[in-house]
């Protein structure tokens, strides 16, 4: 019962508001108060016309020459240069350009797109006369498009509050609202109804306004979190001090999102590897990723990692120097570079022991970043090469190996799985073909 009283109270609100503004324009309309003039006008040469045409002013008592006396077209006084001759009674007069946006009168009250008004004389004061400007076809199809789009505002914000409403009793739908936002929003349209309602009267942007203010203020409310359940009873302020909380603590989510350090997904992959390589996962190396998670706002999940590896195989060897290969090939930043190999030290050291899995991945993916940070294309590499026994291997091992590249050593022809840094390493991977009776050897180019 509280919620629906209070969008009753925002309707009062905007109704009340569109009623007074509706009062101040009648208002507004009210010319000289004077039954009698002493100046008065009779007719117009033509009762239509377009801004820039000259038309006469016909009536008594203009006096024999304009002296202090101005033509008004609904609150636009015609300027001196407009004038083409005054006399008692005949103005000529070219209709000035604002003769076309000013509609509610002498108070000044305007609508852009009215193309009505009244003309009058002042000083001696006279009585007025309605007159139509003559407008492009252009500006009549918008003005009728304008009217239109009231109605698709309405449907567009029934929509949107429709598909909320209907999704309002659950949590995750109340705080993907922003309760800072939205009563920004709110505060901004209420400005612009004041505006339109009491400075520079616009009916229909004053309609289009208010109705956003009820799709705000309706959003508001479901941000409390007021419709969830069990939620009711803690009160309305409450749950908005407790929705206020949590933005606040997401509200530098999109800004981390945008400037994280580019790769800062594939640094965190390629440090949980490390950690995971002798298959422990030591307390104090998940905290070193989580804060660095945290900090570049990544959704961390070891477990969903974890998934992609083979528990006690070599193929983890591989696969985590393919992801620091993978990332040197993106050309990051030097300075990054650096960083990630103190953060490769630390992790290693993190457990105050290094294991044989540690040491052996250490000592393949230290000197390939070193490598990288010198841009030493000089550093002696270790050569995995099979080397075929008999012709007919010779098609396995181009099925096996379709990159490999055929070159030849003092021993005759070979292919060359990798180049690796490591002589440790690249035996490691030499034994993982040798298991496979391929004849495989560690070469070290002059």
């Amino acid at each position: 019962m509280k919620s629906k009283s209070t969008v009753h109270i925002y309707l009062i609100i905007i109704f009340l508001s569109l009623f007074f503004a509706s009062c101040k324009k009648e208002e507004s309309e009210e010319l000289p108060s004077k039954q009698e003039y002493e100046t008065k006008i009779f007719k117009l040469s033509k009762w239509e016309f377009s801004i820039g045409d000259t038309i006469e002013v016909y009536g008594k008592n203009f006096g024999g020459s304009r002296g202090n006396r101005v033509l008004v077209f609904d609150g636009t006084e015609v300027n001196d240069d407009e004038y083409l001759s005054w006399n008692d009674s005949t103005i000529k007069v070219i209709v000035p350009e604002d003769a076309i946006n000013i509609s509610a009168g002498e108070s000044g009250i305007i609508s852009s797109l009215s193309n009505k008004g009244k003309i009058y004389v002042i000083n001696r004061e006279s009585n007025t006369l309605n007159y139509e400007v003559l407008r492009p076809w252009f500006v009549i199809i918008i003005n009728y498009f304008v009217s239109v789009s009231l109605l698709i505002t309405v449907i567009f914000i029934y929509l949107k509050i429709n598909k909320m409403w209907k999704r309002k009793h659950e949590r995750e739908v109340a705080e993907s609202q922003s309760l800072v936002g939205l009563s920004i929003y709110v505060v901004n349209c209420i400005l612009w109804v004041c505006y339109y309602a009491f400075v520079e009267f616009d009916q229909k942007s004053l309609a289009d306004t208010s109705i956003y203010i009820l799709e705000g203020s309706i959003f508001f409310l479901i941000g409390t979190g007021i419709f969830v359940k069990g939620q009711r009873r803690l009160g309305l302020w409450n749950l908005i001090k407790q929705a206020l909380r949590l933005e606040r603590k997401e509200a530098d989510y999109l800004l981390k999102k945008w400037f994280r350090p580019a790769n800062a997904e594939a640094i965190i992959g390629i440090l949980h590897q490390i950690a995971m390589i002798d298959e422990e996962y030591d307390p104090k190396e998940e905290e070193l990723i989580k804060a660095f998670a945290k900090e570049w706002n990544i959704d961390y999940s070891p477990d969903r990692m974890n998934l992609e590896r083979h528990k006690d195989t070599e193929d983890n060897y591989i696969r985590l120097r393919k992801s620091v290969e993978k990332y040197l090939d993106r050309e990051p930043p030097l300075e990054q570079v650096a960083q990630l190999k103190d953060m490769i030290t630390t992790m290693i050291q993190a457990d105050e022991k290094i294991t044989y899995e540690e040491e052996m991945i250490s000592s393949e993916l230290l000197p390939m970043i070193e490598n990288y940070l010198k841009g030493d294309e000089g550093t002696t590499q270790y050569l995995v090469l099979i080397v075929p026994q008999r012709p007919e291997q010779e098609d396995s091992i181009a099925e096996l190996l379709p990159n490999a590249e055929k070159i030849y050593t003092s021993g005759g022809m070979a292919y060359m799985i990798d180049s690796f840094y490591s002589k440790k390493f690249a035996e490691m991977v030499c034994n993982q073909y040798r298991e496979i009776n391929y004849f495989t050897i560690v070469n070290t180019p002059e």
